[in-house]
């Protein structure tokens, strides 16, 4: 099993020159995990960044999504869709925007594809065992945020981690560690406690390379262990496949929870279609 360190009051040096992260995007997803969130402030703090507030309406309909009718505002978001959806949208395109520079680089593009497909698929997983789906999406495209802050910082050198990786065979954890100091799983941990995360989230992100433990619909490490997964056995992982004609020539056997309760080969095609509307 993968036990990312503690919490390190200190940042650690790699995340020293970190971009910054888009602060609406923090400010939403603080003010929306309250009891009794206060949809006005939400709504005009999105509307005070133009540029953000018509990413957002772009993304909420786009294939992404898929909804049948338009969508015209950020509070028709919010109340008609629920503060869950608007949270996963803006943090979304946050994270598009904060990597924009990075993803130029196809390896580095893979990695956010991987995060992309995980959210889809946390949905489904969660779905698929009676928990709530729009939480699991915004764990699962959180999952890897030490992975993506790693990225951001360091795009070149984090491609080469991932290019050593694929070649050799090395262990991708204790290649970050040789070469950053910390791993993707600490290094998200330390930025879900700077930005205050809720509790659920965090052990998502860090847990989310662990082993064992049955599929639970209100535990949501789980539900990203499942989804990070099958998103990997699907054809969307953050590494280069080996070996990829034969990864595809056979679907993966799904853990018991899910028997039966998922058309794999529908999942992926959806998958596919969703991310490319906003890669």
């Amino acid at each position: 099993m993968t036990t990312p360190a503690p919490p390190q009051t200190a940042k650690p040096w790699a995340l020293q020159e970190l971009p910054p992260f888009p602060p609406v995007a923090l400010r939403v997803m603080e003010e929306l995990n309250h009891k009794e969130p206060d949809v006005n402030r939400v709504v005009g703090w999105i509307q005070s960044d133009p540029s953000f507030s018509a990413e957002l309406l772009k993304v909420a309909n786009s294939a992404l999504y898929g909804f049948s009718y338009e969508i015209v505002s950020i509070r028709q978001a919010a109340i008609a869709l629920g503060y869950d959806f608007v949270q996963s949208l803006a943090m979304t395109v946050a994270l598009r925007n904060y990597l924009r520079n990075a993803t130029k680089i196809p390896a580095l593009q893979q990695c956010w594809r991987h995060c992309l497909a995980t959210a889809l698929m946390a949905e489904e997983v969660s779905v698929a065992v009676g928990g709530a789906s729009d939480a699991a999406y915004t764990a699962g495209l959180l999952h890897d945020i030490g992975r993506l802050a790693l990225m951001a910082a360091w795009p070149q050198e984090y491609a080469n981690v991932l290019a050593t990786v694929a070649e050799h065979g090395f262990a991708l954890i204790d290649c970050e560690r040789e070469v950053f100091d910390v791993d993707h799983c600490e290094a998200g941990l330390w930025l879900a406690s700077h930005w205050k995360l809720p509790q659920p989230l965090a052990d998502a992100i860090a847990h989310h390379h662990d082993q064992g433990g049955k599929l639970n619909k209100d535990d949501l490490p789980s539900i990203v262990r499942a989804a990070c997964w099958l998103a990997s056995s699907l054809g969307f992982g953050a590494l280069d496949e080996r070996n990829p004609a034969a990864r595809a020539s056979q679907l993966p056997e799904l853990p018991d929870e899910l028997a039966g309760r998922l058309d794999l080969q529908a999942l992926t095609n959806t998958t596919a279609a969703r991310i490319a509307a906003v890669s």
